[in-house]
């Protein structure tokens, strides 16, 4: 098997004469055969030294995470095999009884310590290992329970500090509900020194503070459970109790929880052999795995703790169909199952067939789901990025939530898009496809025969979700017809990946610039040689670009991105039992043996396996310390922001080691760099401040739109050494740059508060004379509080300006200074403005509602006047003299622009905001807010008055004359009548 980049060729000088070529032959051909024999001979050998015979150890601590490993720590030592007679440690270490299979050890002095079992006659075949034992600066760890809080998205946490040299059997299982009385007393007396633990999302960088709880000694804290959540930290202040420390604890958050319903005759779904095992887990939420053996499908939420049997109904498949399954996927909707060619879909509750019905033929070939999580990615408005990739040999499809799937290519357009020749349609075929580091790329492998060979070429193609372009890649590789291939993109900006075989690893790193197979620590490219001819099973590769190869017999190859040899780790598994690599709740690997149906899980300390298994080779990191301010996010950058960041390595003189910083994506970025040097004492360190930023000016050019786009995208920036080696320190850092409009950036009006109040859907009339066009009748408006929110109420003669806010979803960014625009939705007009033309400063007349309207009839009103067509008075080389006297119809926080009121009456107006600077943003920003006017009655019809006041006339004669003959009737009644009798009586009295 043979493999070289397009464009580059290979070939070996022989001498011109027959005679001397046959002499040459003949040497060449015995030295061939000596050296492959010698080969072959020294490998037995190391595998030998390295001890893959039947006989394994290994070793493992208190609380199984290899967290602590130091002079304090119990070391458990485990022996698998015959013909055992004692452990052989150095006298710096302690052990109970060397002579039994499973005893502890305690090694007191710091440094690398060999330890080895020894065995009857087997001495060559005892492995070694040189375990790094470091001094007692961190003993205590968190230990923390993580729960869902009922119908909410909130996960509660709860922690305390254990010490896992004195902790509880419960703590130490990781089942604890409560601290033990250890436990307990240890973090109280951390809290009484001032300890104040934090939770860090290591993805999005928000802080949450646990508060201390009624409860002695444990501390608690809601979060909100997202896909920025799924990666935490506990870290602690710098406070020590008997010279040490808390560790700062990572932990993974499960987020997906699915209960699938079983019932007692329904039948398990299995692979074809017993050393096939298939798997996939979420990529944001890696404890999610479902894993098919030859026994069961298992399905965790919790990275193995707990296990679900995932079983179908009988008579849904064929006995053949439900033991031959051939590709399992993951998705939010449940467990997708490929086998003969036809999808299945488990749910918590059926079993679903996907067909025509969605859009799926029955001749699916294979499945990937998603490698890398970007949870803070935010595609641009209205594109939805697939979850899963499905193909045939002819065509692709994806799928997108709410199981919705759709036909992205066939074969045939694919050749036509990539001006590949006609003839070579029938040839090509889909072999794989999956998914890129970028999260809207896409890989298709395209493969064909060569003719008169038993070598097929493969082609890589790369479609973008993004900007829905295909795109023939540079690279080439030939392989063995009856092979099938596998590829896996590392988390990096430039495309850097691995394609991989039964026997070998092909690597391409730094976008084609360095390819090659990985080769053993003898010099071969097929690795089965050095494992037993056992063949490749699982490609692992974590974030920060530590690899491990596993064969089918558990042998397992250490790699690394840009080194391009890998390294053989030391057995730890029995070569007769099933496993995979996954990743655990602390986002380290783990093991998991799917032996008979059932996981048993054990932690995996890959790093402490590494340097134990390279301790002997002469090798050493070019660099001390590589450190950057990138972290796992995306960055967003509008049209007038700046993104800083940098790097400091340091290394020993002499060695040149710099940072190298990688940009991936379209050219839209320029950057400034600052790099500052210092030597001390042999040691060398630089410091490296990179600054990318954007200087288009988008003011009054007449392709607006154009300019936009050409200066948006999707930008991958990568920051690594210039020299790397496998014992370095995790460096591969790369982060998203997204260059355009974010979607959940908005404006607001300050002091305006658009949510529901007092205030009912109200209706209300505009009359005529008050809006634009001069319309034949009055316009009824119904005003939805629940849309607009309540209205400021503003007094008629009071004047309004208004200031605007800038915010990313609901984060404050700034107060806006940018040029906006404002009008009436219902196009009423009676307003004005404060500022002038002339008073503004415009040398020329300025732009208005009217004159825009005008030059953009067809146009609605929100769309005659913006950023793409707005151009400013200040100059004289452009716009026309007029009318400076005319209002100044645009309004900034410094011009002190006012909003008055025409005519003093009572009004209702709905306005809406647009910003018009070209230059301020990618996105159309803009808010709407109503405005009450209150005060003076408006001004009536005078015929109405006058009917009214005559009628009001009317109406008080009429109470007039009422009350005359009213008062005529009382005075008659109480006054004049009784003063007349009384006159009669003092007549006849007389």
């Amino acid at each position: 098997m043979s493999s070289w980049p397009r464009g580059r060729s290979v070939g070996r000088s022989l001498p011109t004469s027959d005679a001397a070529r046959k002499r040459s032959r003949g040497r060449y051909n015995i030295r061939l055969f000596l050296a492959m024999f010698w080969k072959k001979v020294v490998a037995a050998g190391v595998l030998l030294l390295l001890g893959y015979s039947s006989a394994l150890w290994r070793y493992r601590t208190n609380t199984k995470t290899y967290s602590i490993f130091n002079t304090r720590t119990t070391i458990h030592l485990e022996y698998e095999g015959p013909d055992f007679i004692e452990w052989d440690i150095p006298g710096v270490c302690s052990v109970k009884n060397r002579t039994l299979q499973n005893t502890i050890m305690i090694c007191s002095v710091q440094g690398v310590h060999t330890i080895r079992p020894k065995v009857y006659g087997k001495t060559a075949e005892a492995e070694e290992r040189f375990l790094y034992v470091d001094r007692p600066s961190e003993c205590f760890l968190w230990y923390y329970q993580s729960s869902r809080v009922d119908n909410k998205p909130i996960q509660n946490i709860v922690m305390w500090i254990y010490d896992p040299e004195n902790a509880s059997p419960e703590e130490l299982a990781n089942n604890a509900s409560q601290p033990s009385i250890n436990s307990m007393s240890l973090s109280s007396q951390f809290f009484s020194m001032g300890e104040e633990p934090t939770i860090l999302s290591v993805i999005s960088y928000d802080v949450y503070i646990p508060e201390i709880t009624k409860q002695e000694g444990i501390w608690e804290v809601q979060i909100p459970h997202t896909k920025a959540n799924v990666l935490l930290m506990i870290k602690g202040n710098s406070v020590a109790f008997q010279d040490c420390f808390v560790a700062h604890h990572p932990f993974l958050v499960s987020y997906i929880s699915q209960n699938f319903t079983q019932n007692s005759e329904d039948l398990p779904l299995t692979t074809s052999t017993e050393e096939n095992i298939l798997f996939d887990w979420h990529p944001c939420f890696p404890a999610n795995v479902v894993t098919i053996s030859h026994w069961e499908t298992l399905y965790s939420n919790d990275a193995f703790n707990t296990t679900q049997k995932i079983r179908i109904p009988p008579n849904m498949l064929t006995d053949e169909e439900r033991e031959n399954i051939q590709d399992i996927s993951l998705i939010e909707e449940g467990i997708i199952f490929l086998t003969a060619g036809r999808l299945y879909l488990r749910r918590t509750n059926d079993f679903l067939k996907l067909d025509q019905t969605f859009h799926i033929p029955s001749n699916i070939t294979g499945t990937e789901t998603r490698t890398w999580c970007w949870p803070e990615y935010v595609p641009k408005e209205g594109l939805e990025l697939s979850e899963i990739i499905l193909w045939t040999k002819k065509e692709v499809f994806l799928g997108y939530a709410g199981l919705r799937f759709f036909k992205l290519i066939c074969l045939e357009e694919l050749v036509e898009i990539l001006k590949l020749h006609e003839e070579d349609i029938n040839k090509f075929t889909i072999h794989r496809a999956t998914y890129t580091s970028d999260p809207t790329g896409i890989a298709l492998l395209l493969v064909h025969p060569i003719m008169g060979s038993q070598s097929s070429m493969m082609h890589l193609v790369f479609y973008n979700e993004n900007t829905i372009k295909w795109e023939l890649q540079d690279f080439v590789l030939y392989f063995p017809q009856d092979q099938k291939l596998n590829a896996l993109f590392l988390y990096s900006a430039l495309p850097n990946f691995v394609i991989w075989d039964t026997k070998t690893v092909y690597y391409s790193y730094h976008k084609y610039s360095k390819n090659g197979y990985m080769l053993s620590p003898l010099g071969y490219q097929d690795l089965t040689s050095f494992a037993n001819n056992s063949y490749i099973h699982q490609v692992f590769i974590d974030y920060f670009g530590n690899g491990v190869i596993k064969m089918y017999n558990n042998i397992m190859l250490y790699f690394k991105i840009d080194v391009t040899d890998v390294s053989l780790l030391h057995k730890w598994v029995n070569e007769n039992e099933n496993t995979v690599i996954l990743i655990n709740t602390n986002g380290e690997p783990l093991l998991t043996n799917l032996n008979y149906g059932f996981a048993k899980v054990s932690e995996y300390p890959l790093m402490l396996e590494l340097y134990s298994s390279i301790y002997t080779e002469v090798t050493s990191c070019p660099y001390l310390l590589f450190e950057s301010s990138i972290y796992l996010n995306d960055i967003r950058m509008d049209k007038r922001d700046e993104l800083t960041f940098w790097s400091q390595i340091v290394y020993p003189e002499n060695y040149g080691v710099y940072s190298i910083v990688e940009i991936n994506g379209p050219e839209i970025l320029k950057q400034e760099r600052n790099v500052d040097y210092e030597t001390a004492l042999g040691i060398c360190t630089k410091n490296l401040t990179v600054t990318l930023y954007q200087r288009v000016d988008y003011e009054a050019v007449n392709n607006y739109s154009q300019l936009q786009d050409e200066n948006m995208g999707h930008v991958m920036i990568q920051l690594r050494p210039s020299q790397f080696a496998k014992t370095c320190p995790s460096s591969n850092q790369a982060i998203h740059v997204l260059v355009g409009c974010y979607t959940k950036r908005h404006i607001v009006l300050k002091g305006y508060e658009n949510k529901k109040c007092r205030h009912e859907n109200l209706k209300y009339e505009i009359e005529k004379q008050y809006l634009r066009g001069n319309p034949p009748e009055n316009k009824l408006i119904n005003y939805n509080v629940s849309e607009y929110g309540c209205p400021l109420h503003i007094y008629m003669t009071e004047k309004f300006h208004p200031v605007l806010q800038l915010y990313d979803d609901d984060e404050f960014v700034e107060d806006v200074t940018a040029n906006f625009i404002i009008w009436e939705i219902h196009e009423r007009i009676d307003f004005s403005y404060t500022v002038t033309m002339h008073s503004a400063g415009c040398v020329n007349e300025a732009q208005t509602w009217k004159s825009m309207i005008k030059e953009n009839k067809d146009l609605p009103i929100d769309k005659v006047w913006g950023p793409e067509n707005y151009r400013h008075c200040f100059s004289f080389s452009s716009g026309k003299p007029g009318d400076l006297s005319q209002p100044y119809e645009i309004i900034n926080s410094s011009n002190k622009n006012e909003i008055i009121w025409k005519t003093h009456h009572i009004g209702f107006y709905v306005f809406r905001v647009k910003i018009i600077d070209p230059n301020y943003s990618f996105c159309e920003l803009t808010t709407t807010f109503a405005i009450e006017i209150f005060g003076i009655l408006p001004r009536t019809d005078p015929i109405m008055v006058l009917f009214i006041l005559l009628g009001l006339i009317i109406i008080i004669f009429i109470c007039l004359l009422i009350s005359y003959f009213q008062y005529l009737r009382i005075f008659r009644k109480f006054i004049y009548e009784p003063s007349v009798k009384s006159k009669n009586k003092k007549k006849q009295r007389q």
